[in-house]
């Protein structure tokens, strides 16, 4: 490798020579060299030159895409990393597996059944810029535990006050009454539209952040693209609501795999009317509420930005520009909604794992979206999807949600996450460029996703949000039963039941911010459930070098001593035993690893492991490496 980069932690800790030296005559720095220098052919999907579409297979589906566009964009995304060679380690992105290969079979085919809800008439091959039509043809409601409550329901159903006297009115006529024939030109008009049919909240939602947010921080030209072309047309998709979308979505609940299907015309539809707050019992924080174990919808929080963050009002921009796109040209692509969910006797047994580790890219430079392009893109979710887009996080999951609002609708139909299971989202668009992260947050303009489509009209991009856990002890991660279930949601996230070629993961620090996880652990967690369902790992640091260096030195000397899921369990399940309940343990966990690893035999690595961790305590480790344990009292 080219850069010079400081020996980690660990291997300074504990003298680890021989492991350094073992790892150079393996030929490692070598062949990273030439890893780092792949031809110009290895960035692009294998085509002759003279072809003109490519084939992408779906199951049975067959649909054909624009060689020079595929080829454009993933050259472009790609060839940024590729060429900066000092940035990454391991197997080049170009190798990955993916959505975009000739035989990938990966994507479930759009089948209306009893698990497979559907919106729209379903029609194959996808013709280019045709929008699906909504099916059936006229709105049939549902009003159940089993349906989403929509704001056009005659069920739904407000108290109003006439003459003195309570009374009960049909909402959605409420909601039409405030909006239809008139035209709002002030933030304080919106304001007092939206209480119209929200009235019980009079004195408790605050607008003022949103009337700040019109009146300073959009410029003058922006303020009246808002009054004069977004605005109108967010109140026209709402209004059209039981014209677009005729069926009742079905919710997406716990403990049951199902999907959801809708076209991003019946999406667009679904977030206008979260803009104007209209969604019926989405607005109680009450515990027992009936949506209590569902995400937030409506954006009022947004609009009261009581955190008074400059990154809610980015965030914002991010959504007026999703809205004016799909306003000024309404999309015609489908969207995918799947909750999976694993069963007990589907997961598997951790110590007897026998699958080694596959291919592992890691890089200290590039985004999950743009250089994971075409592979399974991790979403580091909260359990309630979504997190805080439409309040006042503004982290991984947030960010990506309001650059590709269609992840938002999501929030609509699906239920708090389980620890066996993992949201699936499949064809979602990018609208917006952005800059920094949490409070550096910025919206950088409008965004042209030209990632191409399948049969269906899903742009081949698929999100797979997975929740870890929030530690208020740090070391409690490395306990067995943290350990599993790290491991258990993360193998909800990847599995698929059908033995075919799968996608490479992008990844990077799940659960390593608010939530205090250890990216090093993390990452390994992430290795062995990739390994044991066939899937290649690409890990992005965010810019940390030394990350970077680490967990690929990691894994080169797992792959070296040939060891096993089950070996690393073990050892990670020792590790967490050693340490107790210390706080701030001298022994750290990739040390404790070389240690180990370091006296396996890579003919034998899972049999010498379990020789090694039944031979080794905590006075040996002691002795041999000069370790002080130091544990909490």
């Amino acid at each position: 490798m080219s850069d010079e980069t400081p020996a980690s932690p660990a291997k300074k800790k504990f003298k680890q020579m021989s492991i350094m030296d073992t790892m150079s005559n393996a030929g490692f720095t070598k062949k990273n060299s030439t890893e780092s220098t792949p031809n110009n052919t290895d960035c692009a999907i294998n085509m002759e030159p003279d072809e003109c579409d490519v084939v992408i297979v779906e199951q049975s589906v067959i649909a054909t895409v624009d060689t020079t566009i595929l080829t454009s964009v993933l050259g472009e995304r790609w060839a940024e990393t590729e060429i900066s060679t000092v940035k990454w380690k391991g197997k080049p992105l170009s190798e990955m597996y993916n959505l975009f290969h000739p035989d990938c079979k990966q994507l479930l085919s759009i089948e209306p059944g009893r698990t497979h809800t559907v919106l729209f008439k379903v029609s194959t091959p996808y013709a280019l810029g045709a929008i699906p039509e909504p099916y059936p043809a006229n709105y049939s409601d549902r009003w159940d535990p089993e349906h989403v409550k929509m704001p056009c329901s005659p069920s739904n159903l407000y108290p109003i006050s006439v003459n003195g006297n309570s009374t009960l009115e049909q909402r959605w006529k409420l909601i039409k009454e405030a909006f239809c024939g008139k035209q709002i030109r002030s933030s304080i008009e919106l304001e007092k539209a939206i209480l119209s049919y929200n009235s019980r909240y009079n004195n408790i939602w605050n607008f003022n952040r949103f009337h700040e947010f019109v009146d300073q921080k959009l410029t003058p030209n922006e303020r009246k693209r808002f009054f004069d072309h977004i605005l109108p047309g967010v109140i026209r998709l709402a209004i059209e609501l039981p014209e677009r979308v005729t069926v009742t979505p079905t919710l997406l609940t716990r403990n049951k795999s199902q999907s959801l299907s809708m076209s991003q015309s019946q999406i667009s539809s679904l977030l206008a009317n979260a803009f104007l707050s209209t969604y019926p019992r989405r607005n109680t924080q009450k515990r027992q509420s009936e949506f209590s174990t569902y995400p937030d919808i409506n954006f009022i929080k947004l609009f009261e930005n009581k955190s008074r963050s400059a990154a809610v009002y980015e965030k914002l921009k991010c959504l007026l520009n999703y809205f004016d796109r799909v306003i000024t040209k309404e999309p015609s692509g489908v969207v995918t909604f799947i909750r999976q969910v694993v069963s007990d006797s589907e997961f598997p047994n951790w110590e007897t794992a026998s699958e080694t580790f596959g291919g592992f890219h890691v890089s200290s430079e590039g985004t999950i979206e743009k250089e994971g392009i075409g592979l399974l893109q991790m979403d580091f979710a909260n359990k309630f999807l979504g997190g805080g887009v439409l309040n006042w996080g503004c982290v991984q999951e947030e960010i990506r949600f309001v650059i590709c609002p269609e992840l938002i609708v999501g929030c609509l139909f699906s239920e708090v996450m389980e620890s066996n299971e993992a949201l699936v989202i499949t064809g979602c668009e990018q609208y917006s460029c952005h800059s920094g992260y949490g409070d550096t947050f910025r919206f950088e303009g409008d965004f042209v996703d030209q990632t191409p489509r399948d049969a269906h009209g899903r742009r081949l991009c698929q999100v797979v949000a997975i929740d870890a856990i929030p530690f208020n002890r740090k070391e409690t991660q490395y306990k067995k039963d943290s350990i599993n279930r790290e491991l258990r949601k993360a193998y909800a996230g990847f599995h698929c039941q059908r033995r075919i070629p799968l996608t490479a993961v992008a990844t990077g620090n799940w659960g390593c911010g608010a939530f205090r996880g250890d990216p090093r652990l993390k990452c390994l967690i992430q290795l062995m459930a990739a390994a044991v369902t066939h899937r290649d790992v690409v890990y992005f640091t965010f810019g940390d070098n030394q990350l970077r260096d680490d967990v690929y030195n990691m894994y080169s000397l797992l792959v070296e001593k040939k060891a096993t899921v089950g070996s690393l369990y073990t050892m990670l399940c020792d590790y967490g035993q050693q340490i107790g309940d210390s706080r701030s343990p001298s022994l750290d966990l990739y040390g404790y690893l070389y240690a180990l690893l370091d006296s396996m035999d890579s003919e034998d690595g899972a049999a010498d492991c379990s020789s090694s961790l039944s031979n080794t305590n905590n006075s040996a480790v002691e002795s041999d490496f000069d370790v002080v344990m130091e544990k909490d009292k």
